[in-house]
């Protein structure tokens, strides 16, 4: 028996147990993915699910996992999540990611840049949503941005989730596994650590200094915590607003309004410790 979780995934009853099916239209993504898991596999990593056998190379196939989306709310939670991306960076030690051209190269500087371009391009629409804030997003986006430009030391590559939203880490009681690696990609762990402080920051008062004294492995992108004075939140969010529907974006205005009037307590405060924190 299936039981259809979007319009693309759904979990499959069968007689030994219970599945999770993807269906991939782009064959060079399923086998993109395809190529990570087996790859981690022969590692015995152990924060992802491995797939299992599928004669249809457009759909991949997954024991099904009993658990949760990680509350980056719960330091605990955090923890978890952050012990399995380390283990993901780290895996370098073992495969030769960049000798295979399967996986697109990560470019964090130019991701913004394009996102930036695509918020100014929508200015008509953005302000009837951000209002007189509008300008203070661009204007602090593109300060940022000039500061990146700046930038030019270089980590080793390694392989990058790509999309470390919480529900892309599942917890049980025991265990925590990475889902969805569909955005995986090569390139720089403290972009991928910088992502993931963008997400957990907003749900957790901004307090950067606590987070880098609860997880260690922050220290690893110390050197881009200027970063963070990215508005990548409100940018993402409210680039997504304007592809809902009318009833979609009633019920997503407050969300919106929310994380602005959040981001503007705090990110003088936030700016002001990192100002501490890198000098």
């Amino acid at each position: 028996m299936a039981h259809v979780i979007k319009e693309n995934c759904w979990k499959w009853d069968a007689k030994d147990g219970a599945y999770f099916m993807k269906y991939y239209d782009d064959y060079f993504l399923a086998q993109k993915v395809t190529f990570v898991h087996e790859q981690l596999e022969k590692q015995q990593f152990k924060y992802h699910i491995p797939l299992e056998w599928n004669e249809d190379a457009h759909i991949l196939k997954q024991r099904w996992f009993e658990g949760k989306s990680a509350d980056y709310r719960k330091v605990n939670d955090q923890k978890k999540v952050l012990k399995a991306l380390q283990a993901l960076h780290e895996t370098k030690n073992q495969i030769n990611w960049q000798q295979h051209d399967v996986l697109p190269i990560y470019d964090l500087h130019q991701k913004w840049q394009r996102r930036f371009e695509r918020f100014v391009e929508n200015e008509v629409l953005l302000k009837e949503l951000l209002s007189h804030h509008y300008n203070e997003v661009v204007r602090e986006a593109a300060h940022t941005l000039n500061q990146l430009a700046l930038f030019n030391a270089h980590e080793s590559m390694t392989i990058l989730h790509g999309d470390v939203v919480h529900h892309n880490s599942m917890i049980s009681n025991r265990d925590v596994v990475l889902v969805d690696f569909d955005l995986s990609a090569l390139g720089e762990a403290s972009d991928e650590l910088i992502l993931w402080m963008h997400r957990v920051l907003s749900q957790t008062n901004y307090d950067l200094v606590k987070l880098m004294k609860d997880h260690p492995y922050l220290q690893t992108a110390r050197h881009k915590l200027v970063y963070l004075n990215f508005p990548n939140e409100i940018m993402r969010e409210s680039l997504f607003y304007l592809k809902l529907n009318e009833r979609q974006k009633l019920a997503c205005y407050p969300f919106i309004q929310s994380i602005v009037a959040e981001w503007l307590h705090y990110k003088e405060t936030l700016k002001n410790t990192i100002q501490t924190m890198t000098h």
